[in-house]
């Protein structure tokens, strides 16, 4: 008779359902089967031969059909010779390039990073089916952007072409030196536009952050009459957009004499229900035994606030600077302001976008402009947003 392996079973030391589920298995004598290791340096040197093989491929179909593209071109000026019709060929090849390199891209990806999965029970099928399902939606939700900033690239004479193409064959700036130029032009210095911008949403944004941040923590930690009132007309603001509550910001501001001011701008943003919202819903996670710790350590209402609540509710505030900065930064601000020296930057750029047909390429690298400051911020703070979406709901 053969001896068996003796195994020694150590239950989990975590709580985690699936570590358990696991550790029962193994009492039954239900051992997952022992995966070789995977040779790294191998794996990769022949991960980059294939993707450099189908890169090649790629890049040779490209260059025949851009020559195909010209000869045809050139066929139909002269009027003498036959058109190429073999361009469907090398458009079968880029395709098939394109998918067999994003398919093999997951592969090594899932391969490389399978140790450190989170379900071990998942196949290698399902994962390659929800990477695949997630660059679908990827490409979706980058094309826009993707194809703002080749457009914001491509001269005059690819900006009109038809049917338009997403990349640019003949990258160029100029339509940001352009874009200078016109502004330079401006009776108002271009600086000008882009300080009162900063300005604005700089004082704006701070302002939202402390002001959501103090009334969310009152809301939160403590019980005083008509607080639950408060906070549902709060939630209730939530389903009004900017353009509902533009006349009354307006009217408002009018009664307070600051139409044509800065703060006709800043003050309705302090007054943004979203801020008060999420910080008021995170930080009723906060356990209050430690606010009441704090307290018997003889710390004030505003030490708490300041040392101990803010900093454990990071990524609340850093959400709601994204959002601020997104919505003070895209506004034109024409209705209540209308001094030209005190105009925001966005609205200089929209009067160069109506400009006509000679200035589409500088439209172009204005939308660039405009969406470059919040997507930025947006891709640097991304991880404190979801953290703050998947939070803001739950209560201990």
């Amino acid at each position: 008779m053969s001896k068996q392996k003796v195994r020694h079973i150590e239950p989990p030391k975590t709580n985690d359902r699936a570590d358990w589920l696991k550790y029962q298995a193994m009492l039954r004598g239900e051992f997952p089967e022992e995966q070789p290791k995977l040779n790294v340096k191998r794996f990769l040197i022949i991960s980059l031969i294939v993707l450099a093989v189908l890169a090649a491929a790629l890049i040779f179909a490209n260059v025949r059909l851009a020559q195909i593209e010209e000869y045809n071109l050139a066929v139909a000026q002269s009027g003498t010779g036959e058109v190429d019709t073999s361009a469907s060929t090398f458009i079968v090849i880029r395709v098939a390039a394109i998918f067999l390199m994003a398919v093999y891209g997951f592969y090594a990806l899932i391969t490389l990073l399978q140790p450190k999965r989170r379900k071990p029970n998942r196949s290698f099928w399902g994962d390659l089916g929800i990477y695949i399902m997630l660059a679908l939606v990827a490409v979706a939700m980058a094309f826009p952007l993707v194809f703002s900033i080749a457009s914001s690239l491509k001269p005059l004479d690819e900006l009109f072409r038809f049917p338009p193409r997403v990349f640019p064959q003949h990258v160029t700036l100029d339509n940001f030196s352009d874009l200078i130029t016109t502004m330079g032009q401006s009776f108002v210095p271009f600086l000008r536009y882009l300080t009162n911008t900063v300005f604005i949403t700089f004082v704006g944004t701070f302002g939202h952050v402390v002001i959501a941040s103090m009334a969310a923590f009152v809301l939160a930690k403590y019980d005083f009459p008509g607080g639950k009132t408060f906070f549902s007309i709060v939630v209730t603001a939530l389903m009004f957009s900017g353009y509902v509550t533009g006349i009354p910001n307006y009217v408002f501001m009018s009664k307070l004499g600051m139409i044509d001011t800065y703060w006709a701008i800043i003050l309705p943003a302090f007054a943004a229900p979203i801020g008060l919202f999420l910080m008021k819903q995170t930080m009723e996670s906060l356990p209050t035994a430690l606010i009441e710790a704090a307290h018997i350590d003889g710390a004030g209402e505003f030490r708490i606030f300041w040392s101990i609540v803010m900093p454990n509710v990071k990524p609340a505030w850093l959400t709601i600077i994204i959002f601020s900065v997104q919505n003070l930064w895209n506004t034109p601000a024409s209705t209540v302001i209308y001094s030209e020296n005190k105009k925001t930057l966005v609205y200089a750029l929209q009067q160069i976008q109506a400009g006509g047909i000679a200035r589409t390429g500088q439209a172009a690298a204005v939308t660039v402009i405009v969406m470059l400051v919040p997507i930025t911020i947006f891709i640097l703070s991304q991880s404190q947003i979801l953290e703050t979406m998947a939070s803001s709901g739950l209560k201990d």
